[in-house]
């Protein structure tokens, strides 16, 4: 499979010490990744990390989102046969493979999380746990500003339901932030094709006998665009997900 030419270089090699893919699912998410390029030349992670990004693009995308993707890596793929955020995940995967890193990120594209929080969720990942994600609930009071009461509720419902099916404690299950040991994310086959993914790691975690744990992160209200995630339907899905996984 084609690996999509060589990453863009953020600094000599002989200066990092883990490398790390970070994967982002994409569809109309121009005003998103012109955040995330913005907060990432910020960041401190370019400096920490030996980083490379694989930007994956809905075919039904609109506007200039791949454009802006090819600012910040060369690693572009045209999500052609099939959509969804699962489908997204699985191709961008099966890409990584071809070049595998120590660590992988699952990161949303609507700017929502900063590499701040990216890198607490690496530093956390280092230390040993073979998946980690990003809580927008742990430590927290009450409804994220900018969260839907409708998608509040709906999380906080799943959430719960993924605990007592999987034993242990979950309370973000539908975040956008995960991180994943190079040999956690070989070790799980994805079935799914859209939002129910995250149900999907968390009950494949619990069969391989993976180590999941949580860290509180910072969450912002999306920049741009609109949420491709329907409470109802999606809901609906990710509920099943977590039923049968």
């Amino acid at each position: 499979m084609y690996w999509g030419g060589k990453v863009k270089s953020l600094a000599p090699p002989s200066l990092y010490v883990d490398t790390v893919t970070i994967i982002v699912p994409v569809k109309d998410e121009e005003e998103g990744l012109s955040f995330l390029l913005d907060d990432f030349e910020k960041s401190d992670l370019k400096n920490n990390f030996d980083i490379q990004f694989i930007f994956v693009i809905d075919v039904r995308t609109s506007d200039s989102s791949k454009t802006v993707a090819s600012i910040i890596s060369e690693n572009i793929i045209d999500q052609s046969e099939t959509t969804g955020k699962g489908a997204a995940m699985k191709q961008a995967v099966l890409e990584w493979y071809e070049k595998p890193t120590k660590y992988v990120v699952f990161l949303d594209a609507d700017g929502s999380y900063s590499f701040n929080s990216v890198q607490s969720l690496l530093d956390k990942l280092v230390t040993g746990p073979d998946i980690v994600s990003g809580s927008r609930f742990l430590n927290s009071q009450g409804r994220p500003d900018g969260m839907s009461r409708l998608h509040n509720f709906g999380n906080l419902v799943l959430s719960k339901i993924s605990s007592i099916r999987n034993r242990r404690k979950i309370t973000d299950l539908c975040t956008g932030l995960w991180g994943f040991t190079a040999a956690a994310l070989k070790s799980l086959e994805f079935m799914s094709e859209g939002f129910d993914l995250e149900a999907e790691i968390a009950g494949l975690a619990r069969k391989r006998g993976l180590d999941h744990q949580e860290i509180p992160v910072n969450w912002s209200q999306r920049k741009g665009g609109v949420s491709k995630l329907s409470s109802l339907k999606d809901g609906s899905i990710i509920l099943l997900r977590i039923l049968t996984t």
